[in-house]
């Protein structure tokens, strides 16, 4: 068993935790969250008023200058980047654990942006019953 004292989140392992967290917020706005069965191009669906999103999650811990860098195409068979056929939305989360939601049409084609040119769509923090913003990651935003 492993001693309470011991038990330390860290940044390193935000990749890991990316989809989970995603999934936590999308949940926490009142949303269903389901997870494809196959392996495809984005990592969650998303039940909104509106209809289902394909959200594609990436995290970042790279720093450039000061805004963070975050990665929006797929290395595997080669640098891909996402289209509106195939996704809706990324979900981004940087080392800060301030999280994004970004429309694909906002970002189309782009292999790699700086999060400080996109803080429009930077998601507000969590807000308990009465209003006042928590001190957990940072959450709360309308979705199209």
């Amino acid at each position: 068993m492993v001693a309470r004292g011991e038990m330390r989140p860290s940044t390193a392992h935000l990749d890991r935790a990316g989809s989970l967290l995603a999934a936590s917020w999308f949940a926490l706005c009142g949303h269903d969250v389901s997870w494809p069965l196959e392996p495809c191009r984005y990592d969650l669906l998303v039940c909104t008023g509106d209809g289902v999103r394909r959200v594609q999650v990436k995290t970042t811990t790279v720093r450039a200058g000061d805004s963070w860098k975050v990665y929006l195409s797929t290395s595997r068979q080669g640098p891909r980047t996402y289209d509106p056929d195939e996704i809706e939305d990324s979900f981004i989360i940087d080392g800060a654990l301030t999280c994004y939601l970004i429309p694909v049409a906002a970002v189309g084609g782009l292999h790699a942006i700086h999060l400080r040119g996109y803080a429009q769509y930077q998601l507000a923090q969590v807000q308990d019953g009465e209003g006042s913003p928590r001190t957990s990651p940072t959450l709360s935003r309308r979705i199209p």
